[in-house]
């Protein structure tokens, strides 16, 4: 019976050992098939350790961007690389094991590990990364706040912006620090209604006053630990309709008066605390420009100073002009000669003379300034409707132009300034007559 299934089992032995062979090959492709090799890339952030190898000289490092990521090749079959992602892989730079220090900068072997893959299915481009090797610099710099173009709510601006610290030391790379202009601390007050603290993110700004970027961030230390501050904010409430008012230094010439002394603007907005605008609320919400600003002594005309109110305001504590005001003020002082007064005269009492049919004309303005000199009994009585202004329109077409103004005045009175006014000449506008039915 044996010797029968043995002679079975060896007839025809080499076909069957080939049909062994073919299925091992069929099942080696069906495999390779549904479960190939492939290769995928992946670019993965170099990590540097044993950082302490080259601290405790005073030594610190720093790293090209180019070279702060490296890609790694895994050669394995679809159904592993397939799951695979950039945060399962880990790149190392070993500090220990930087291959000679005497080059600038030195070459630091790195090495990828996948616990999903094994160590001879990982490749990466290079071997080594060039790495800076620098002395450890360290720098005071005062924090500067911004609060960009966001603005509080309505009614509100920011008054004060306090950070703590006031200052921060950076260490990093010297190179690093020595790029460093100035650090910023970035908040954001949109539609903020009450005063408080808010954490703020450090920018630091470099000599070409560009952002330094989150590599070079990397290598740059905090004494507070993290580069962020809190900053203290204090809101202040705005009030429009705060008038102003101006003096004067010194004496105009001989035989000339001062006659009257204005602003432009008359009245502006001012945010402060409450304590602040209570005081000027006491005040009757008026801002006075001290005589230090303008000055007539020996003046004969008309004195006109721009004064900047920040300064005026500069030793008022918790008071400033609001952002929707502007801080520039024009003071003017009218100098007239004595026994002079100035007569508000309404454009409508201009005749025009020479313009023509098609036309019609426009003023800037409403009224006139006109300046007469006469006995002080004769400037009490003289009325507007005695002044008789006069314009020139001969040979003028569509345009702007300033045009002398003629003035007449009654027996006894004299024009101290001539006067001038800007005219608009425009097309008369035609009516359209249109009949039809519908």
């Amino acid at each position: 019976m044996k010797k029968k299934i043995l002679k079975k089992l060896l007839n025809n032995l080499p076909l069957k050992i080939l049909s062994i062979l073919i299925a091992i090959v069929i099942w080696y492709v069906v495999v390779s098939v549904n479960d190939p090799i492939v290769k995928e890339r992946f670019d993965v952030p170099v990590q540097v350790t044993n950082e302490a190898y080259i601290a405790a000289g005073k030594k610190t490092y720093q790293i090209e961007e180019e070279y702060q990521t490296v890609t790694v090749t895994v050669t394995d079959n679809n159904s592993v690389v397939s799951r695979l992602k950039a945060s399962d892989i880990t790149v190392t730079a070993d500090l220990t094991q930087i291959v000679t220090m005497d080059t600038n900068p030195v070459y630091v072997p790195i090495k990828a590990t996948c616990s999903m893959v094994k160590q001879e299915k990982l490749s990466t481009v290079t071997a080594t990364i060039p790495v800076e090797i620098e002395d450890v610099d360290s720098e005071k710099f005062p924090i500067t706040i911004d609060a960009g173009n966001t603005k509080p709510a309505k009614d509100y601006e920011v008054g004060t912006m306090t950070s703590d610290p006031e200052s921060i030391t950076i260490s990093g790379p010297t190179s690093l620090i020595n790029k460093i202009s100035s650090v910023v601390a970035k908040v954001d007050v949109t539609n903020m209604r009450n005063s408080g603290t808010v954490t703020a993110d450090l920018m630091i700004i470099d000599k070409n006053q560009d952002e330094m970027s989150e590599s070079q961030m990397e290598f740059l230390n905090f004494d507070s630990g993290s580069p962020q501050v809190d900053v203290d904010i204090e809101l202040w409430r705005r009030v429009s309709g705060i008038k102003l008012s101006a003096l004067y230094s010194g004496t105009p010439a001989d035989g000339y008066q001062i006659k009257n002394i204005y602003t432009t603007p008359e009245e502006i907005t001012v945010a402060g605390s409450e304590e602040a605008l209570a005081k000027l609320a006491d005040e009757g919400n008026t801002i006075e420009i001290p005589e230090d600003y303008t000055s007539v002594a020996g003046q004969r005309s008309d004195v006109e100073t721009t004064v900047d109110l920040s300064d005026v305001l500069a030793d008022v504590t918790d008071l400033k002009v609001s952002s929707s005001s502007s801080a520039s003020v024009t003071v003017h002082v009218t100098v007239m000669p004595n026994e002079s007064r100035e007569f508000e005269l309404d454009v409508d009492q201009i005749e025009t003379s020479n313009l023509q049919s098609t036309y019609t004309v426009l003023y800037d303005q409403t009224q006139l300034a006109i300046r007469i000199k006469a006995s002080d009994k004769n400037l009490a009585k003289l009325d507007t409707s005695q002044i008789n202004a006069s314009v020139d329109l001969n040979g003028m077409g569509v345009g702007d132009y300033e045009v002398p103004v003629k003035i007449t005045l009654p027996d006894g009175y004299e024009l101290v300034d001539s006067v001038k006014t800007t005219i608009h000449i425009k097309e008369k506008a035609v009516a359209n007559k249109t009949t039809g039915t519908n």
